[in-house]
């Protein structure tokens, strides 16, 4: 089970999920919560699995788990299936659900907050929805939301703001707008792993490629929660807020979206549901207005005389003092003495105290502190294993009493510089972990990397920076970032703690950048930026910046003007950080009209390369069979020189069919944007706006010959004449003679509409079919010839279809050639008889689809690159897009100039940043009077880096310029990100030069590692000069 940690950790799905269904198949008699929640865990990475995840969930009634269970995992686990069942609208069984899991609760002894919850969602399963017009409901909505923007809502203090599933308010959008919600393509790669479970489970793999139109339900805020018996519960109303714990990772965008108190209230008087409600706060030095989504969790015992002395759990704000939280606690205990705050002053200290009350020992001193009551939660340097002690005075004197008599008044951090510290023999050296937050990996994995950059290191704890603070340069932090950046080194160096908290160091960047503050997941290496900008800033030996104008090039070499723009840049900055990390680009401009050459030489700290653009691009598609089998759902992993044609290669060896059986379309909102060819370029298709359909069809669009038709037909669902009529799913195609007749294409039609037709018979068949028909003998098979399809259709009571080309009906007993239409493409609407209710067309699975796995594409993905094809790809030309021209001052117009960057020099200690999230615009969807985008990804190419870099090609002064600096390089560092966009998790790398080993960083986990440090993962690389002088830390 350890493994399977490990590998869920490491973002590796499909091994973990390979694993965990051998030890299911082995418990499948009596299976563990462990296994099932990890199973869990894994599924519900995906929007898809629904039906499978279940019937695994399913499985956890109480009778057939093991006896000594966590609660809390238990809980939360039948609230994931009580949340599947009121996703798929299934009400009745979400309270059937709810009714177990409320006597499992009974049961427990420490129960108030799990039964406030099932309470909650009681009330919430109770609520009937209202009859609102739909299109009302939009205008209201925008409406309100045009307010929200005009009013500037979100940046009012003290404000609520509320939580809406983004999976609700999707679904409300394609309730209201009658949008399907076309399911969005991942990249899990597991799918033979889930095939596995499902076989396990005799569950069905078909997949719909639009999820059908249903209300969504009531505003399910459950499905953001996770539950907590040990959460104290406030009774005060306006705190009630409080009552409930978010899930961890969960992020805006993705999983939920913000909303103003009108909006909120609009959306439960219709539909109902339970509240998840945060409050805009004022950020306390920059001022700024932001939602305080993540209360801080704190776990606390009561003394003297708590029963057992079990641990509890309460919720507070940031901005919150200590005084708040006297009164908190004594609102949900009851009490009506004094209590005071304690915090143990190590974690060491901590857990002897617990060893002692374990064992009843006396506890009358503790190695800890008072907090004071005037301290701000935001003050307190604390994680969510650290333990509180919560005091409660009986009679005059307090009970519990210090072991350091030396009274600290406060914890808040001034900015003193320690002693310089030696080496010891438990000195860690570098190996020390940094306890993680909250979502602050990010944080920690370009921390680790910064601190084996040993000459930065030493010049910190040396306290060498101290004698360059610059307290008064505006665009720094007053020395205080640098301050505590060096007392962090000191103690990871140092200390003799195998793990320390970066929290003094992550509160004064929160101060100062917002957009770090709280703890929300961050990009690692923005993080790293904004960190060593900071540092230069705090460490500018130039006090006064002077006034440098800006420099126009015009005849000057290379050589020459790369000096009048260091030189500039140098006046205004000198840094240990410059000195170190600071290289020069060169960028080139050339006007296509008077191709007039513009040239600037720019300082970088980092140099962000891109993974060449032909690496590997997904693409999804759908395959549409003509003889009614299923739709199947592919990915290709492909390159952006390749075209539709090999797309056509790869299906028809995976397929068996012909390729010249086969066209290619773009759809959007079912409506055919675009006929593809077969020479067009992959990358081209990918950046069109669509859903890229391959259907299998007589004869290939572009080939038809003159005597060839090409017929569309689209399902639709109104026959009244005064509507428009209402296209239900993807369009169907086959080819036609033109000799054939209007009875020939119902024909051809029926053949399709009858695999459909098929699923429904049976619950239909005395409202469908006359008296005597033998259904059995009728679900046989399809008519083949035009004569079986006449006497077929006779034995419906009504029309089943009408077909409409051009808004009027075709006529089947028309015997005019359908060559009069005069039009090589045939687009016919196919309306469907009002018998066929909103269910049953659900029934008919017009959408239904299941994904198809081509082994090939395996191998394809293995495609891999090396750093020095991103140093290539980096200095090649480009033409500026649209919206990005430049300004050509001769020829007085914006143009889209070619454009080239380069690297010009390079500095000691070099820091590439290869750009693996990028955002792509083809995947745009617009729902009335709102977007969402969802083609933002994650580039996992493989890129090969070197220990050993040579980057004496790559560097212009080295090739042009005779530059006597060899650039050759040695790897000391990798910040590693595991998962997809906006989530996953980092990990670090590094080489210790004091120990001369490879450290494995993963939070609090420092470890000696193997050299082997490549992975895909790999996101930000640290390379030193091999001129750099050795280290020295600790001599």
């Amino acid at each position: 089970m350890e493994e399977c940690y490990k590998l869920i950790e490491r973002q590796n799905y499909a091994e973990a999920l390979k694993h965990l269904t051998q030890i299911l198949k082995r418990e499948i008699n009596n299976p563990q919560l462990e296994t099932i929640f990890l199973i869990q865990h894994i599924l519900s990475q995906s929007q898809r699995y629904k039906n499978l995840q279940i019937k695994i969930l399913e499985i956890v009634k109480q009778e057939e788990i093991e006896e000594d269970i966590d609660d809390d995992k238990y809980f939360n686990l039948v609230l994931d299936l009580i949340n599947l069942y009121i996703d798929q609208n299934n009400i009745q069984q979400a309270k059937n659900w709810s009714k177990q899991l409320k006597k499992y609760a009974q049961g427990i002894k420490y129960n108030e907050a799990l039964l406030y919850l099932i309470d909650n969602l009681d009330s919430m399963l109770a609520c009937k929805q209202k009859s609102i017009d739909l299109k009302e409901q939009l205008e209201t909505y925008e409406r309100l939301s045009e307010l929200e923007k005009k009013t500037k809502y979100f940046e009012h203090d003290g404000m609520p703001a509320y939580l809406i599933p983004t999976r609700w308010f999707n679904k409300w959008k394609s309730y209201v707008t009658d949008t399907p919600i076309e399911l969005p393509n991942e990249n899990l790669n597991m799918e033979k792993e889930v095939e596995a479970l499902e076989n396990l489970f005799n569950v069905s793999s078909d997949l719909d490629i639009e999820e059908q139109i249903n209300a969504p339900g009531p505003i399910n805020g459950f499905s953001l929660i996770q539950a907590q018996s040990a959460l104290e519960l406030d009774p005060f109303g306006p705190k009630s807020y409080t009552n409930y714990i978010l899930k961890e990772n969960i992020r805006e965008g993705a999983d939920f979206i913000l909303v103003g108190h009108k909006i909120f209230e609009y959306f439960k008087n219709i539909y109902g549901g339970f509240e998840i409600k945060r409050v805009i706060v004022e950020h306390s030095q920059t001022h700024q207005k932001y939602v305080d989504l993540v209360p801080r969790m704190i776990q606390f015992i009561i003394l003297p005389n708590e029963e057992k002395h079990r641990s509890r759990l309460i919720t507070a704000n940031s901005s919150d003092l200590v005084l708040d939280l006297c009164k908190k606690v004594s609102r949900v205990l009851k009490l009506n003495n004094e209590v005071r705050w304690w915090k143990f002053n190590d974690f060491q200290s901590q857990e002897d105290f617990i060893k002692k009350l374990q064992k009843r020992e006396l506890y009358k001193q503790v190695s800890a502190k008072v907090l004071e009551k005037t301290m701000m939660i935001d003050e307190i340097n604390f994680t969510s294993s650290d333990l509180f002690i919560c005091e409660v005075r009986y009679g005059r004197d307090w009970q519990i009493s210090e072991i350091d008599k030396k009274k600290l008044s406060s914890f808040k951090r001034k900015m003193n510089v320690s002693d310089v510290p030696k080496i010891m023999n438990d000195s860690r050296k570098g190996v020390t972990g940094l306890q993680n937050l909250g979502n602050t990996c990010f944080m920690n994995a370009a921390l680790q990397c910064l601190s084996n950059t040993y000459e930065l290191t030493e010049y910190m704890v040396s306290n060498e920076f101290y004698q360059h603070l610059n307290c008064d340069n505006p665009l720094g932090t007053k020395g205080v970032l640098a301050t505590a950046y060096a007392e962090l080194m000191k103690i990871m160096w140092y200390g003799n703690n195998s793990a320390v908290s970066a929290y003094d160091l992550k509160r004064v960047i929160g101060k100062f950048a917002p957009q770090f503050y709280g703890y929300g997941q961050q990009d690692s290496h923005e993080f790293l930026s904004y960190l060593l900008d900071g540092l230069h800033e705090d460490l500018n030996r130039v006090l006064n910046k002077p006034f440098v104008s800006e420099v126009e090039i015009t005849d000057e070499t290379d050589f020459e003007a790369s000096r009048i723009f260091w030189n500039n840049y140098i006046l205004r900055n000198q840094s240990k950080i410059q000195q170190l990390m600071v290289g020069q680009y060169k960028s080139t401009l050339v006007c296509p009209y008077c191709h007039r050459v513009s040239k600037t030489f720019d300082p970088y700290m980092s140099l962000s390369l891109p993974i060449p653009s032909y690496t590997l691009i997904q693409l999804s598609l759908y395959f549409i069979y003509q003889n009614g089998k299923i739709p199947l759902k592919i990915q290709l992993n492909l390159t952006s020189d390749q075209d539709a044609n090999f797309i056509g290669q790869e299906l028809s060896k995976a397929l068996d069919i012909e390729q010249d059986q086969m066209n290619f379309i773009l759809l959007k909102d079912h409506l055919i944007k675009e006929r593809i060819k077969k020479k067009q370029n992959v990358k081209w298709i990918q950046e069109h706006e669509g859903q890229l359909f391959v259907y299998q069809i007589e004869k290939e669009f572009h080939q038809l010959s003159d005597d060839q038709i090409h017929v569309d037909f689209y399902y639709c669902n109104k026959m009244d004449r005064n509507y428009n009529e209402q296209i239900l799913t993807f369009p169907r195609q086959f080819v036609m003679d033109k000799k054939d007749k209007i009875i020939d294409i119902y024909f051809k039609i029926y053949q399709q509409f009858k695999h459909h037709l098929i699923l429904i018979i049976q619950e239909l068949s005395e409202q469908l079919l006359n008296e005597g028909v033998n259904i059995e003998e009728f679900c046989q098979g399809v008519p083949e010839t035009i004569e079986q399809f006449i006497e077929e259709i006779k034995q419906f009571k009504f029309d089943l279809f009408k077909l409409l080309y051009r808004g009027k009906p075709m006529d089947h007993t028309n015997q005019d050639p359908i060559e009069n239409f005069n039009t090589k493409v045939l687009s016919v609407n196919v309306i469907l008889n009002p018998i066929f209710g909103r269910q049953d067309l659900n029934n008919l699975k017009f959408q239904r689809c299941k994904d198809f796995n081509i082994e090939q594409n395996r191998q394809l993905r293995k495609g891999e690159y090396t750093l020095e094809d991103c140093l290539r790809s980096f200095a090649k030309e480009e033409i500026l897009g649209k919206g990005n021209e430049w300004y050509c001052n001769k020829c007085k117009q914006h143009v889209q100039a070619t454009k080239q960057m380069e690297i010009y020099r390079a500095p000691q200690l070099l820091i590439v940043h290869l750009k693996r999230f990028r955002s792509g615009n083809n995947r745009i969807s617009n729902y009335g009077g709102f977007f969402y985008s969802g083609g933002s990804q994650k580039i996992t190419t493989m890129v090969h880096f070197p220990k050993n870099l040579n980057l004496n090609p790559f560097v212009l002064s080295k090739v042009n310029d005779n530059d006597r600096i060899d650039y050759n390089y040695e790897l000391y560092g990798v910040d590693n990100h595991f998962g997809g966009l906006g989530g996953g998790h980092y990990t670090a790398c590094a080489y210790n030069s004091l120990i001369n080993k490879w450290v494995d960083y993963n939070d609090s986990s420092a470890r000696l590692t193997s050299a082997n440090v490549e992975s895909e993962a790999a996101y930000v690389l640290f390379y030193r000069r091999t001129d750099s002088q050795k280290c020295s830390l600790g001599r």
